[in-house]
């Protein structure tokens, strides 16, 4: 059955469902299970949120709100489901660690080099029990974060796979162990992740609504102590622990409150209302790579209109509450859809296309996470493509891992999406997530061979170059300079040949950060496949240790490169091709010759039709992907 259909017969039980809900018991839902049930589904709150480690959570849940818990509604449809519980208004490292000690069963790490560089302690709550078993050894997670929580579980899934050297080398230099969570290796653990509504890219919210971010960041510090002392702390629980905000075995409740009184959580810029800046919220993005095996999806919401005279965009209200924005967040939306023409502290420009919002976050903001500090529009994945793509809702594809798949911007406002005040009704809401189900427990079908789609229409089958390109591609090696489109015919450059070598050997290149060239600054997308070409001798630079990365490559450079590649992991070069004497083989570099000689004998390189080779000429991005192919 097509995803189509499906959701078409989605949308008829539920609205069968909705008219027999007065006269049919719960037990008469349908028990439709998903394809998987191996792997459970983990939720993750966002600012001011809560999970099911807060006694809160039977009154109200995050999940779900005025609709019922979606958990239990979901586990009725055959869901594994968890909803974990994090700091509401803590740092997304911070959420980050918590989230992990969670998951594996421990005490909170938030490591040597942070706790030190922040004035907090090392160690949080501990979590005694995990919230499932298995994870990592038997079953991977699927993660569902709405809000903040869409940043934390991206910086989460980084610092997973990737680790933290200076986290590493911090517990290291204090001679104690570090948290198995800073040490990498573990991006496997983690098979889908889902932002709703999340701010990837800051929010306009802190700075146009300042003098309210101050009082409401200022009341919650105040709440935090308060609770953080009181018997209600278990209701709902700041997470604060690390901070000083908790009463200590050894003191006194009035010694305890005195000290509370005096901290200040917020001097510490360890929270999330600077996280969500967009600043901040760019300089965290630009350490965090889009995992090659991981499924990304996102959803916005918008629920504001545009006024034709000035272009200003004002929050929908409506007589029917679930059509318009809620009251509570009409204010904060009038004041993002004017700011515009601004410029950030850190001087980030802010364009009309942050003027939609749904309530709390800029749409355009939530359709994906930028990977640089330079500006908010740019994703690009590891090779130099683009890491993203627009997804309809409706076709069947074969999702594929490593870039995220942005769904159609949604009709609501911020909290619409969890069930929450002034909400859609609870059939709308149940069936978003049955459908967000579907979507993620699709990436479990098994894709047969040349079943993966071919996105690139500038790579028609009847091109040539059709069938080395469609290889590359099916094996994980290549991907375009678009969603769409591969550019066959443009030049290479240095930087993207390495990246493909790296890309045809598995090669996982997570360790290598810093190199020897001083023009591959260490957080350029290519770096780590730079490093991992120098110190595996397939490359040396050029001149006074320079690598020239956005340089296009020459054909005799690309003939190194290969040669190297093939003697450092053991690729045996044959010698079945009669040798032959290019036209112009006295314009070969001498470093060039032997490698381009190899290459020809073995059949990888053959030369140009009038017998030249043409070392000098720079090698396009389709005859890369035919010298490659041939290895």
């Amino acid at each position: 059955m097509t995803r189509r259909n499906k959701r078409f017969l989605s949308l008829l039980l539920a609205l069968t469902l909705a008219v027999s809900l007065c006269v049919l018991p719960a037990a008469a839902a349908d028990q439709t299970c998903p394809s998987s049930k191996s792997d459970p589904v983990v939720f993750v709150h966002g600012l001011m949120g809560w999970g099911q480690r807060d006694k809160i959570n039977r009154i109200m849940p995050y999940w779900g709100m005025t609709t019922g818990s979606l958990t239990d509604y979901l586990s009725s449809q055959g869901y594994e489901t968890y909803a974990a519980s994090v700091g509401p208004i803590s740092s997304a490292w911070d959420r980050a660690c918590e989230l992990y000690a969670q998951l594996v069963g421990a005490r909170t790490d938030y490591g040597v080099k942070h706790s030190q560089d922040f004035g907090h302690d090392r160690y949080g709550i501990d979590y005694e029990q995990p919230l499932f078993d298995g994870w990592g050894t038997e079953r991977a997670v699927n993660l569902v974060g709405h809000s903040f929580g869409g940043a934390t579980t991206r910086l989460f899934l980084d610092i997973l796979a990737n680790g933290r050297p200076e986290e590493v080398a911090a517990a290291k230099a204090a001679g104690v162990e570090p948290s198995p969570f800073f040490l990498g290796g573990k991006g496997s653990w983690v098979h889908s992740l889902t932002a709703i509504a999340a701010p990837h890219n800051g929010t306009s919210f802190i700075e146009c609504n300042a003098d309210f971010t101050k009082a409401a960041s200022e009341l919650a510090t105040s709440a935090s102590k308060a609770l953080g002392l009181s018997k209600f702390k278990g209701v709902y629980d700041f997470q604060l622990d690390q901070f000083g905000i908790r009463k200590d075995d050894n003191e006194t409740f009035a010694q305890a409150l005195e000290r509370v009184l005096k901290s200040d959580f917020l001097s510490h810029n360890d929270n999330a209302f600077l996280d969500l800046t967009i600043d901040k919220s760019l300089e965290i993005n630009k350490g965090i790579e889009i995992q090659p095996n991981v499924y990304y999806f996102s959803y916005a919401g918008d629920q504001t209109s545009t006024d034709p005279r000035t272009g200003n965009h004002y929050p929908t209200v409506s007589a029917i509450p679930s059509n318009g924005m809620c009251a509570l967040m009409l204010s904060f939306s009038y004041n993002m859809g004017k700011y515009y023409d601004k410029y950030t502290a850190g001087g980030i420009y802010i364009d009309k296309s942050w003027l939609p919002n749904d309530g709390l976050v800029n749409t355009v903001s939530a359709l994906y996470p930028t990977t640089t500090d330079k500006n908010t529009t740019e994703c690009r994945k590891q090779d130099g493509s683009q890491g993203w793509v627009n997804y309809d809702g409706y076709s069947d594809i074969a999702f594929r891992p490593g870039i995220w798949y942005v769904m159609p911007v949604t009709r609501a406002d911020h909290m619409q999406f969890v069930g929450g005040i002034a909400n859609k009704s609870i059939v709308q809401t149940h069936l978003f997530y049955l459908n967000l189900m579907d979507d993620i427990y699709s990436t479990y079908r098994a894709v047969q061979p040349g079943e993966t789609p071919f996105p690139f229409t500038d790579v028609p089958e009847s091109r040539w170059s059709y069938p080395y390109i469609r290889q590359l591609y099916d094996a994980g090696v290549v991907s375009g300079m678009t969603a769409t489109t591969f550019a066959p015919a443009e030049n290479m450059t240095r930087a993207q040949f390495v990246t493909m070598l790296a890309g045809l050997q598995g090669a996982d290149v997570s360790a290598y950060r810093t190199g020897k060239f001083t023009d591959v600054p260490a957080d350029a997308w290519y770096a780590p496949y730079v490093s991992w070409a120098a110190e595996n001798g397939v490359v040396s630079g050029v001149a006074e240790g320079k690598f020239a990365p956005d340089a296009d490559i020459s054909r005799q450079d690309m003939a190194v490169m290969v040669y190297r590649y093939a003697e450092r992991f053991g690729i045996r070069l044959g010698t079945d091709v009669t040798p032959v004497t290019f036209a112009d083989a006295g314009d070969i570099a001498a470093y060039a010759l032997p490698a381009v000689q190899a290459l020809q004998r073995a059949g990888v390189i053959s030369g140009m039709p009038d017998g030249s080779f043409r070392p000098r000429e720079h090698m396009t991005r389709e005859q890369a992907c035919v010298v490659l192919s041939a290895l």
